[in-house]
């Protein structure tokens, strides 16, 4: 066959120059096969098919059925011209593919699915894992923050107990002095009272004899003051041991349920301030006469503030108990702070214990930082607060 008959036979969509000869005269078999053309067609066509399957989801949704069909006799079409033109070259025919382009189509569609299917379970597990690892690190936050709390707690619990054998040794010793004082007081009183009788009876005595009994009688006074001094001031320092509580174990029974109460209240919203306080009154007897503000720094008491507490003496019955609790702003170091507030307690017991009545029982202690009674100004949270708990 010619090649001019080869060119008349040829589609009009094959590119002719495939099939004529090169000007150099090499035979038709060096150039490009017609059979390698016409594979790129139908690829690309199932390449447009497969592609326009995957964004639509279905080989319904993008062609109707006769456009399937066009399609595969138009595949169909092209193939058998491909053989026709490989016979006339003496070459073997194409086999037809055994599998339709709509069965193709759908495998493919259905790996689609399946990809899509899989990914959306990695997603998600991948989520819960997300999930799980918060909570963990939650958890993790949680214990380090209960760690730090203990571990604090810790330390403030070993400190009260230091300071509580120390006050407690302290106390003994003060009683063991005061013990061994009284004793030597009422000898001397005894003594003195036997001064005065002989001097009293000194008429037949000699004037030496007088001098060195007014001179033993002035010593005996002496003596007599000094010791009654010593007296007080262990009897005071005494009374100020037991007027501080640095725990719940040294605190009077009617105070240590309030004082658990207060210690809860931190950070909890003014409702259940509010709330609580009323409870307190109802439940336990106890409400508060007034409170002592304080300087920054400072537990000294102003004259207002003496006025103040000095006026609470006539409005407690004997038997009811003046509970004074000592607060602090959350500025600054919170150790300082802790002996601040207990500061400002003893101050406001001491002075009031000062000039109570003998059955009037007063008692302080202290809860350091709180930002209870102002979150916005530090300097409202400085003051005492001066509870009356009433005798059951």
């Amino acid at each position: 066959m010619s090649d001019d008959k080869l060119h008349q036979d040829a589609p009009e969509d094959l590119d002719t120059e495939l099939l004529e000869p090169e000007n150099d005269g090499k035979s038709s078999k060096n150039n490009l096969p017609p059979a390698i053309a016409l594979a790129f067609v139908i690829i690309a066509l199932l390449g447009v098919l497969i592609v326009m399957v995957l964004r639509s989801g279905s080989l319904s949704s993008s062609f109707g059925s006769s456009d399937v069909a066009n399609l595969q006799s138009e595949v169909d079409a092209r193939r058998a011209e491909l053989n026709r033109q490989r016979i006339a070259l003496g070459l073997s025919p194409l086999e037809g593919s055994a599998e339709p382009i709509s069965d193709i189509a759908n495998r493919l569609k259905k790996d689609a699915d399946s990809l899509v299917s899989l990914a959306s379970r990695f997603q998600e597990m991948l989520a819960e894992k997300d999930s799980e690892l918060s909570a963990r690190s939650g958890e993790l936050l949680n214990s380090e923050r209960l760690r730090k709390s203990l571990f604090e707690e810790n330390n403030r619990l070993q400190g009260d107990l230091n300071r509580s054998l120390i006050n407690g040794s302290d106390a003994d010793r003060l009683r063991g002095e005061l013990a061994v004082l009284r004793p030597q007081r009422d000898a001397l009183a005894a003594e003195l009272d036997a001064a005065r009788e002989q001097l009293k009876n000194a008429s037949g005595i000699s004037s030496d004899d007088y001098a060195a009994l007014q001179r033993r009688y002035d010593e005996t006074v002496r003596a007599k003051e000094f010791f009654e001094s010593r007296v007080k001031e262990l009897e005071g320092d005494l009374t100020k041991a037991k007027l501080f509580a640095r725990s719940e174990d040294e605190l009077l029974p009617a105070a240590v349920e309030l004082v658990r109460t207060l210690r809860k209240l931190e950070d909890k919203p003014d409702s259940d301030l509010t709330s609580t306080y009323s409870r307190i009154a109802l439940d336990l007897g106890a409400d508060v006469l007034q409170t002592v503000t304080f300087a920054t720094g400072s537990y000294d008491l102003t004259t207002q503030n003496q006025e103040t507490i000095r006026g609470l003496i006539d409005q407690m019955p004997d038997g009811d108990l003046l509970l004074v609790v000592g607060y602090a702003s959350r500025t600054g170091n919170p150790e300082s702070n802790q002996t601040l507030s207990s500061d400002r307690a003893t101050a406001v017991a001491e002075f009031y214990s000062g000039s109570k009545r003998q059955g009037q029982l007063v008692q302080a202690v202290y809860l350091g930082q709180t930002a209870r009674f102002s979150s916005r100004i530090p300097e409202r949270n400085q003051l005492c607060e001066i509870w009356r708990i009433r005798k059951k």
